[in-house]
């Protein structure tokens, strides 16, 4: 291909790029499958959706991503040819003005430049965005990627006279390669702990009822409810810990005895009773805390795209005042 012919096309390729009409038809595309991927459950086994859709839909769901839409090529390539086109179009506009010695008005630019940041970030965000939901115990300890470390030191959960709930508060201590950075951060429904791209959301609790016991060695062993214990031929399965119905103790633990793949009886238990050879030597109810952590790097980009939009907007409209005086 000649010099003549290459200019010629990258000619082309420009106009094409600088075109509102193809940013119209973009943004449509994008506004237009987005809507669609509001429908459609995200991020499901595929059982999910051969079982809930006719054949031709399923097929068309999982062919074209529309399951995790926001990693589809449906979503990434007309949002990519956009940022191109956003950027073809601030770039030029810029440079001629900057040619032609126009009135400085930056307004417009520093508003392109902020959108520019928001669908890179936005990119960034559906693309490599990480969740994790942990639950926690007083004492529990997890270690989170780039070597963060949380710790629960506290678990509170707050309620009104009437009873209902009024808040949840998780006091968590937060180390960065063993270094404290947050000795004693509450974390709350509407308060989140804030580190680096990490965000840690407070979400849910559960009761968790636990019972230990001890064999004549004197190993100890915690139970959960639903752990099997064997017992000769038989077994024996944890189910719960209550509250004793006579009053005559604080708790009770209740054991189901099975026997080939059947419930054949129901035992009620105190401390200090025996299942063949363990001894249940205690009895625990507890809070647990449920929280999400979501690790989000283009958060700050989005963020500082933001900003730049609302000083674009300022700055543009703040201009147009000004004209109009004139």
């Amino acid at each position: 291909m000649s010099e003549t012919e290459s200019q010629s096309w990258a000619r082309v390729l420009f106009r094409f790029f600088r075109s509102v009409k193809l940013a119209i038809v973009l943004i449509l595309i994008i506004t237009f499958t987005s809507v669609i991927a509001t429908l459609i459950p995200q991020n499901r086994e595929i059982a999910f959706y051969t079982e809930d859709f006719n054949k031709i839909i399923s097929w068309l769901i999982l062919t074209t991503g529309f399951d995790n839409f926001f990693k589809s090529f449906i979503f990434i390539v007309p949002s990519f040819l956009f940022f191109i086109n956003l950027t073809v179009c601030t770039a030029d506009r810029l440079t001629g003005r900057l040619k032609r010695k126009a009135k400085k008005r930056f307004g417009p630019d520093i508003l392109h430049f902020g959108l520019l940041l928001l669908i890179i970030g936005g990119l960034i965000t559906f693309t490599i965005r990480q969740e994790a939901f942990v639950r926690m115990s007083v004492g529990d300890e997890v270690n989170l990627t780039e070597g963060y470390t949380l710790t629960l030191k506290n678990f509170d959960f707050l309620k009104y006279e009437s009873g209902r709930p009024k808040d949840w508060i998780s006091t968590v201590e937060l180390r960065k390669d063993g270094e404290i950075i947050h000795e004693a951060f509450p974390i709350e429904v509407n308060n989140p702990l804030k580190a680096g791209n990490k965000n840690i959301y407070q979400m849910s609790y559960t009761v968790d009822n636990v019972l230990y016991i001890s064999d004549p060695d004197g190993n100890e062993y915690k139970l959960a409810p639903g752990q099997f214990i064997p017992v000769g031929e038989e077994g024996m399965v944890f189910r719960d810990v209550i509250p004793d119905p006579s009053g005559k103790e604080d708790f009770k633990a209740i054991f189901d005895r099975w026997v080939d793949h059947k419930v054949t009886e129901r035992k009620s238990l105190s401390i200090s009773d025996t299942i063949d050879i363990y001894t249940i030597t205690g009895m625990d109810t507890h809070m647990t805390s449920g929280l999400q952590i979501v690790d989000d790097p283009g958060y700050y980009i989005v963020l500082i795209g933001l900003i730049l939009l609302t000083i674009g907007l300022f700055l543009t409209y703040y201009q147009k005042l000004g004209d109009k005086k004139i």
